[in-house]
Formats: C-alpha cells, sequence, structure tokens
C-alpha cells in the first residue's frame, strides 16, 4: 500500500511539473550604444511568447 501511495504522489509531481508556464525571448539583451541626454528617452521593447501549456502571470513587476 505504501508503494502505491508514494507511486501515486510521484507522477501527481510529475504531471505538474510537465504543465507550466515556459516563457521565450526574441533577444535577451540590447546594446544601447552611446546616447545623448539632449537626445531624449531611449525606449526597447523585449518581445516574449508564452510556449508552455499554462498561462504565464507577470507579478510584482518593478522597474529597474
Amino acid at each position: 500500500m505504501k508503494k502505491i501511495i508514494i507511486s501515486v504522489i510521484l507522477l501527481l509531481v510529475w504531471v505538474l511539473l510537465l504543465s507550466q508556464p515556459i516563457i521565450e525571448f526574441e533577444t535577451l539583451k540590447y546594446e544601447f550604444g552611446r546616447i545623448k541626454e539632449e537626445a531624449g528617452m531611449h525606449n526597447v521593447d523585449f518581445n516574449f511568447s508564452n510556449t508552455g501549456d499554462e498561462p504565464f502571470r507577470l507579478i510584482k513587476v518593478k522597474a529597474g
């Protein structure tokens, strides 16, 4: 009986590990180069997609 319970628990953990959000970025870094202050703000977008089975939630995002 103990082996069956352990097997069921391991199976559940394995299933939970398989169904996760997976985030993939198009690019991971951006080289700004030299930017003059009087040129104003410079913005960069980092595009990503979720290729996993579950929704991906961004929580407590803070600007750097």
